[in-house]
């Protein structure tokens, strides 16, 4: 059984000020295996966030349905820790409170609550930083706060809407480093939201191309390259061959988005 199952989910948003409806997203679907790093690619406006959102629970879909293992998603849960473009942070609590927070939701006892946010805290690079406040941190150090959050309440899967997309170039390419390096540690679901290529072949274990809207998944590709993955491997023939082949994919989706 696949651990996320995707079945011909669809989405039309209402007309706006009596005009027509808008189909964001055709009937789609996708099989997610349990461990899967799947980077969801796509021209801007192809759906790529609304699909993100549907499967989170943010989002209703007009129709299809989406199954966690073996589960229906109905809504948002705790089992789908979520990421944003922006931090989402709370700006009272400190680092470690701010990790700890979906712990304190859940009912565990402070002191466990803490030692797990501490261990989050130190996996993403922020051990010396727990006590500091959102506006006391960088972008990127917001961000790991963030991912650190979702990681801390033990998701069945991860989704990240554009995460670093608010992020320098240099910042940027640490935090792919980071969460790439999470990941094989730690072995989660994970779906990634991104417009950037070379991040979605960086990160994923599969590229999911979408069209242009009303998206659709197009393409579906492995990324045969070996874990630990260095970002040496960017300049590699075989990263490059990849490179290229996803970019005339997206091009040709640009294109019949303009026309």
């Amino acid at each position: 059984m696949s651990k996320l199952l995707v079945e011909n989910v669809g989405k039309v948003f209402p007309p706006q000020r009596g005009g027509q409806p808008t189909r964001a997203l055709m009937p789609t679907s996708l099989s997610v295996g349990d461990n899967d790093f799947i980077a969801i690619l796509g021209p801007s406006g192809c759906g790529k966030s609304t699909l993100l959102r549907i499967i989170g629970g943010l989002e209703t879909a007009s129709e299809g349905r989406i199954m966690l293992d073996g589960t229906p998603v109905s809504g948002p849960g705790a089992d789908r820790g979520f990421v944003f473009q922006s931090y989402t942070l709370f700006p009272w609590l400190t680092v470690v409170q701010n990790i700890a927070f979906g712990l304190r939701e859940k009912g565990v006892p402070e002191r466990q609550r803490l030692d797990i946010a501490r261990s989050w805290a130190d996996r993403v690079g922020l051990s010396s930083f727990v006590d500091h406040f959102p506006k006391q941190l960088s972008g990127g150090m917001q961000q790991r706060t963030a991912i650190a959050r979702a990681l801390a309440n033990d998701p069945k899967i991860l989704l990240l809407d554009e995460p670093f997309g608010a992020l320098d170039n240099q910042t940027r390419a640490l935090m792919q480093e980071m969460l790439l390096g999470i990941w094989e540690r730690e072995r989660k679901t994970v779906l990634f939201v991104t417009h950037d290529i070379e991040e979605a072949i960086f990160v994923g274990s599969r590229v999911v191309v979408m069209s242009a809207r009303p998206g659709r998944i197009k393409a579906d590709i492995v990324v045969d390259l070996p874990h630990p993955r260095p970002y040496t491997i960017k300049t590699s023939p075989e990263f490059v061959a990849l490179k290229e082949r996803l970019v005339e994919e997206i091009r040709a989706e640009v294109m019949a988005s303009e026309h």
